[in-house]
């Protein structure tokens, strides 16, 4: 009988280590999904201050202004853009204030924007029909006590495939938004 416990016991304890080593690997597994493909000095922290230092008007039926920031040089076959958002859409123009506002979250994700057939045909899972043309977009969730329905500031560039597509650096973000916004 005593024998019986132990073995039981045992195998408890062996149960036990493998559900704890599965809990840990799935939280790691989601963790790594926000800000997936950042790279730590590549991520904009939690924390992080942006000043806008001139009201944006938001057009009436929109939910978000873009910035008319500084273009980046000639490296994108199209330039980086951002973009101002705000909770909700108004049939009135409105005004974002002039205001310092807070990094509550980031993440980046990319997106098949576009696809030019090459008639040729992959063998795979995925879907690979030719060069495509893929959208970075980097999201900065905003807070502000003035504010509250400033919602994001949205930063993305198109890219094309065969170029080693990539997101926006946080210097080119803060290029972008220059003279009317700072990413410190």
């Amino acid at each position: 009988m005593n024998s019986l416990v132990v073995r039981t016991m045992t195998k408890m304890i062996v149960i036990a280590k493998y559900s704890l080593f599965l809990g840990l690997l799935l939280l790691t597994a989601c963790a790594a999904l926000d800000g997936m493909d950042a790279d730590d000095h590549k991520r904009i922290p939690v924390g992080t201050r942006i000043d806008l230092r001139q009201n944006l008007t938001i057009p009436p039926g929109q939910a978000g202004v873009f910035v008319p920031g500084t273009a980046i040089g000639d490296r994108y076959r199209y330039e980086a853009a951002c973009r101002l958002e705000v909770r909700s859409i108004d049939n009135a123009p409105r005004t974002v204030a002039a205001d310092q506002f807070t990094v509550v979250r980031f993440n980046q994700e990319w997106e098949r924007f576009s696809q030019q057939p090459t008639g040729l045909r992959y063998a795979s899972l995925r879907d690979h029909d030719g060069p495509a043309l893929l959208r970075f977009t980097t999201n900065l969730y905003l807070h502000s006590d003035r504010q509250p329905e400033v919602f994001r500031l949205v930063c993305s560039h198109l890219q094309d495939s065969a170029q080693q597509p990539r997101y926006l650096t946080v210097e080119e973000i803060r290029t972008v938004l220059a003279p009317i916004m700072t990413l410190h």
